[in-house]
């Protein structure tokens, strides 16, 4: 890591752990460039919001790059982000389908744009505080489950490109959480204790529906309906539901029931029995590879492992590379609520992330 020669950018998003990425480079010789990118308006954030890229978090991130004595800069991507997140998490509600903000920013924004900003002030590297990990093995490039596995963001970096992996830095994924803010503590950071962005970043509160009402015309009323098409109430709209929701149904059938499918096109909740939301097999497109194997040797004769959301187990999995960017992915066990729009991503069983697709 020891190189006075190389310049490096850094994301700071004013939060621990990217701060503790920029005095870690620092400390290390290299030329730091901290930037934080303006993702939105904080007009609305309350003072309880745990949301990132806005208001005190700039504030934030200014001052610890004074602290480090590094260059710093605050970029507007205000109309980009709208544009790619924030438009595309309010009409995936309108589709029915249950979107990750968080992917398509690191996608469009992160690394594609401040990449590209990166490059165009002659840095050889981007950082980020991201808890994954990034190995060379024999000039093979690839990413790993972090380390500290209850911080793992592998999940949400699925679409990383393999052409950018070797101008990228993700030096926290081989410490814990507790590693780094001690880290930030000895170094007298004044985000040592500062507390984790939870909430998306333009949801505060984590109330999407608000966002998504304030934003679009919404409110469609229509059918609740049973899987062999009985009615069994009605809803206000399909915005507030997603695949494996069981409360408020406000539907009493004397047996538990679930969502299990969103029918956007015919306005219609579709709800059943938990068995009902079993999964044998699902289809992706936009897929992203990371793996060594090319995509045209189609079967992958490995072990491999699926997650099919964030907080899911991962399972063994049969994948087949359809084409270029679509593929076919046969779970070993029936998996419960796989949604529309979530991602289903690929793992190796050394903890490599291969990739992954969106689930169509």
């Amino acid at each position: 890591m020891k190189n006075k020669k190389k310049r490096i950018v850094v994301a700071m998003s004013g939060g621990v752990d990217s701060s503790v990425v920029a005095a870690l480079y620092n400390k290390n010789g290299y030329e730091v460039i901290g930037i934080t990118l303006q993702l939105y308006s904080n007009k609305n954030k309350t003072k309880s919001s745990k949301t990132c890229c806005a208001g005190q978090d700039i504030y934030d991130a200014k001052h610890v790059a004074s602290q480090l004595g590094i260059s710093h800069y605050v970029i507007d991507e205000e109309k980009r982000f709208k544009e790619k997140v924030i438009d595309d998490f309010i009409d995936s509600y309108k589709k029915g389908i249950t979107p990750i903000p968080c992917v398509k920013c690191n996608q469009y924004i992160k690394f594609y744009d401040l990449l590209n900003i990166a490059k165009d002030l002659g840095a050889d590297y981007l950082a980020t505080g991201h808890y994954i990990k990034i190995k060379d093995n024999n000039g093979e490039i690839g990413l790993y489950k972090a380390d500290d596995k209850t911080k793992d963001q592998s999940y949400f970096l699925f679409q990383t490109k393999k052409s950018d992996l070797s101008f990228l830095k993700f030096p926290l994924g081989v410490m814990s959480k507790t590693e780094t803010r001690n880290i930030a503590l000895k170094l007298g950071l004044i985000v040592a204790d500062k507390k984790d962005s939870q909430d998306i970043c333009f949801v505060p509160q984590g109330d999407y529906r608000k966002i998504v009402n304030d934003k679009a015309s919404f409110g469609n009323k229509g059918n609740i309906e049973s899987n062999e098409g009985k009615i069994l109430g009605f809803h206000k709209g399909i915005e507030n539901f997603t695949v494996g929701q069981r409360r408020h149904l406000n539907i009493a059938i004397g047996e538990p029931l679930y969502v299990i499918k969103i029918d956007s096109l015919n306005n219609k909740i579709i709800v059943g029995p938990k068995k009902a939301l079993l999964r044998k097999e699902v289809f992706l497109s936009e897929v992203n590879w990371l793996g060594v194997d090319s995509v045209e040797e189609k079967k992958i004769n490995y072990k491999t492992y699926v997650k099919v959301r964030s907080g899911h187990n991962a399972v063994e999995a049969d994948i087949e590379l359809i084409s270029e960017n679509k593929a076919f992915v046969k779970f070993k066990e029936p998996v419960l609520a796989v949604a529309r729009g979530q991602g289903c991503v690929f793992y190796s069983e050394n903890e490599q992330l291969l990739g992954g697709g969106w689930i169509d």
